[in-house]
């Protein structure tokens, strides 16, 4: 996996967010704007790129493309931030080592990046795009049902499938889910004896779930409603109605 050095001020978000991408599919190590840690980085860390945010730097930090320069002047270096800083650097890009970008956003960072490293950038593009997706774990043991929902979801959502509640237990363990949709009329363990089960962790006693339920009687509904869901749907939900109730339960999370 290639190594790059990301470069920037910490106080601002900008270096720390782009990190947070592209240690996905890069190793990536962050570095404060100092020749003389940049200096050290480099001999340590020996990245086949470096990445700065240069809208923080001042005319006295040109010694940090002078350290790059003089460590290997063939190590390509991508710059992002206000043209008026690059004006300021000017001299640096004429050799060919630096490129910059004015109005960077992540698809033209990881694009500059393929670039260098003739990569293909539409396939971590399109990665960075399904990570980035809100986590479902759905919870049933019927595979019909599974795979129904799997449909209904997996354009808006990541999906994980699980057919038991120690399955549910396994998948929010290793993969925190945003939303549970979970069956209430489950063998073994059940949907309450899994609700609760899920309530006991701390990581994910605030995580909303999502009853479904095949019995429609009042009794069984208010049973369902006496624990408390962030919603119910009697089997099989209509997918406008359960993506509009998710949405609202994202929507309602947001404005805390």
């Amino acid at each position: 996996m290639r190594k790059i050095l990301i470069v920037g001020d910490f106080s601002a978000d900008s270096p720390s967010d782009v990190n947070s991408f592209l240690a996905q599919h890069f190793h990536t190590q962050l570095c404060t704007s100092s020749a003389k840690i940049i200096k050290s980085m480099l001999k340590l860390y020996t990245p086949d790129l470096v990445l700065m945010d240069i809208d923080s730097f001042e005319v006295t930090q040109e010694d940090i493309f002078e350290t790059i320069q003089e460590y290997n002047p063939e190590l390509p270096v991508i710059t992002f931030g206000r043209e008026l800083k690059k004006q300021m650097f000017i001299a640096y890009y004429y050799s060919g080592q630096c490129k910059h970008i004015q109005q960077p956003s992540r698809e033209t960072i990881i694009r500059e990046i393929c670039k260098e490293f003739n990569m293909n950038a539409d396939a971590i593009l399109n990665a960075v795009k399904e990570t980035e997706k809100r986590h479902i774990i759905v919870v049933d043991d019927n595979p019909v049902l599974l795979r129904n929902m799997r449909n209904m979801l997996q354009d808006k959502y990541r999906v994980t499938l699980a057919t038991s509640a120690a399955q549910c237990m396994k998948a929010m363990g290793s993969d925190r889910p945003d939303l549970i949709i979970l069956d209430y009329e489950m063998p073994v363990v059940d949907g309450r004896q899994t609700l609760e089960m899920i309530r006991a962790e701390e990581d994910y006693k605030d995580v909303p779930v999502i009853f479904l339920t095949g019995i429609a009687d009042k009794e069984h509904v208010d049973a369902v409603l006496d624990l408390k869901p962030a919603g119910y749907f009697v089997k099989p939900p209509m997918q406008t109605k359960i993506v509009n109730a998710i949405e609202n339960i994202f929507l309602k999370q947001s404005e805390k």
